[in-house]
């Protein structure tokens, strides 16, 4: 996932005849600062005192260097967006706004469960989704595509968003730290259920929500990821190719180019390489499992 926003802009800037490099670049740019604006504040509101490897700023040199280090880098950010037009300046803080209220969401949620999703796929889409979908719409922007092509690569780059972070949860259930490149089995301790636990508590006939809570100890977060792994997998699997579904619809919306090519091939082939080379070699044939019990595994997903 490394520069992959950056990245989209510049794809989709390659879906139209006309590509103004300037404004690619400072789009880019721009996408890629609030980006990295969002993961300093994660971080401080995470208490986490490292990413990739490296101490976090305010692990580092502390709260208030956070806080003023992720402020900066949207400052930076949105300068950089009103560079290129007023509209590219909106497409840019709206995104920031859906980020806001989608970490809102998740913060109200946890350590609740409520029998719904929606709370769980509004705070997807504001963390994760928003930006993705402001990537591609800026480098549809910038390339003079008119607004019913820029809307279906909003759309596609939501889409991907969704079955991106959708990924990151199931990755939490299914992976292992060194794999996955940081800390897995922790959403359940941070009170955060996604997909595969919601799925879970949804069955009547087993014990999750009795394990659920604050101060869980090892044995409990043990048994609840169990649990998820067990009852939760073909939900999760599933909404995630769903959304990998609705993004390659939004492509057939957007004319043939370089950038369509690239961009429609991308969540597929994404996904699949997680799963392929992601999963905790202990857990990987739970998705066969799952798919063979007729839970909606979609077909081809054996690993």
């Amino acid at each position: 996932g490394k520069r992959l926003w950056p990245r989209l802009v510049v794809a989709a800037s390659a879906c139209g005849d006309v590509i103004d490099d300037s404004a690619v670049v400072h789009s880019a740019a721009a996408i890629e600062l609030v980006h990295l604006s969002s993961l300093v504040h994660d971080d401080l509101m995470d208490d986490a005192d490292s990413r990739g490897g490296l101490a976090t700023l305010h692990s580092a040199h502390g709260v208030l260097a956070g806080i003023l280090g992720g402020d900066y880098l949207l400052a930076v950010g949105g300068r950089l967006a009103a560079r290129v037009s007023g509209a590219a300046a909106e497409i840019y803080h709206r995104a920031y706004e859906e980020m806001c209220v989608g970490q809102a969401v998740e913060a109200s949620h946890r350590y609740r469960f409520d029998g719904s999703d929606d709370s769980y796929l509004l705070a997807v889409h504001g963390k994760t989704a928003a930006l993705m979908g402001a990537a591609c719409e800026l480098g549809a922007l910038t390339a003079g595509l008119d607004e019913p092509h820029r809307h279906s690569l909003r759309v596609f780059g939501e889409s991907f968003g969704m079955a991106f972070q959708l990924v990151d949860d199931l990755m939490d259930v299914l992976s292992s730290n060194d794999l996955w490149g940081k800390p897995v089995q922790a959403d359940l301790v941070y009170g955060v259920y996604t997909a595969a636990v919601l799925a879970a508590l949804r069955e009547e006939s087993q014990p999750l929500g009795g394990l659920l809570g604050q101060n869980m100890t090892v044995d409990e977060v043990d048994e609840a990821y169990r649990i998820a792994r067990r009852d939760g997998l073909g939900f999760a699997v599933s909404q995630i190719y769903h959304y990998v579904e609705v993004a390659e619809q939004a492509m057939t919306n957007v004319p043939a180019s370089p950038g369509h090519t690239v961009l429609t091939d991308l969540p597929r082939s994404y996904v699949a390489s997680v799963l392929r080379d992601k999963i905790d070699p202990q857990y990987a044939g739970l998705l066969v499992t799952a798919g063979a019990v007729g839970v909606g595994i979609p077909t081809g997903l054996a690993v």
